[in-house]
C-alpha cells in the first residue's frame, strides 16, 4: 500500500466460527501478538500484556501489544467462537497479511474486516518519510 496523507490505518477484524480451544489458549494468543509486529514491519515496545477470563459470559483472553507505531489488540470469546482484533498504526501496512494470518491461526470462517484511514487532517509533513 502506498503512503497516503492520513496519519495511519486502523484495521478491525470481527471474526466468527473460530476454534474455541485456540481462542482459550493463552500461549497461542501471546505468541500471535508477539509475532504480528514483525510480520507487518512494526517495532515492539515490549511483550504482549495478557488477561484471561473464566467468567461464563466472558470466558476468553484479552491481549495488547504496544508498538512504536501504536498498538495491536485482541479480545476472544471461546464460548461464542469469536474474536475481535484491532491494529492501529501511523505506519501504513498490508492489512491483508494480518487478516490471512489470524484467519489461519484461529480457524475463523466468517470475518468482518474494516479498514479506516485515521487522522486525515493530522499535520504530518514528514510522517511517512
Amino acid at each position: 500500500m502506498t503512503a497516503s496523507p492520513s496519519y495511519g490505518l486502523h484495521l478491525t477484524i470481527d471474526a466468527y466460527g473460530a476454534d474455541p480451544a485456540k481462542l482459550a489458549d493463552l500461549q497461542l494468543l501471546f505468541e500471535t501478538l508477539d509475532a504480528l509486529p514483525a510480520l507487518i514491519g512494526m517495532q515492539k515496545i515490549g511483550p504482549p500484556q495478557m488477561a484471561q477470563f473464566k467468567d461464563p459470559d466472558k470466558a476468553g483472553v484479552s491481549g495488547v501489544i504496544m508498538i512504536v507505531e501504536s498498538h495491536i489488540s485482541i479480545h476472544t470469546y471461546e464460548k461464542k467462537d469469536c474474536f475481535f482484533m484491532d491494529v492501529f498504526s501511523c505506519k501504513h501496512f498490508d492489512h491483508e497479511v494480518v487478516v490471512e494470518h489470524v484467519k489461519r491461526v484461529f480457524g475463523a470462517i466468517d470475518l468482518e474486516v474494516n479498514l479506516v484511514e485515521r487522522g486525515k487532517r493530522f499535520p504530518a509533513e514528514n510522517l511517512h518519510a
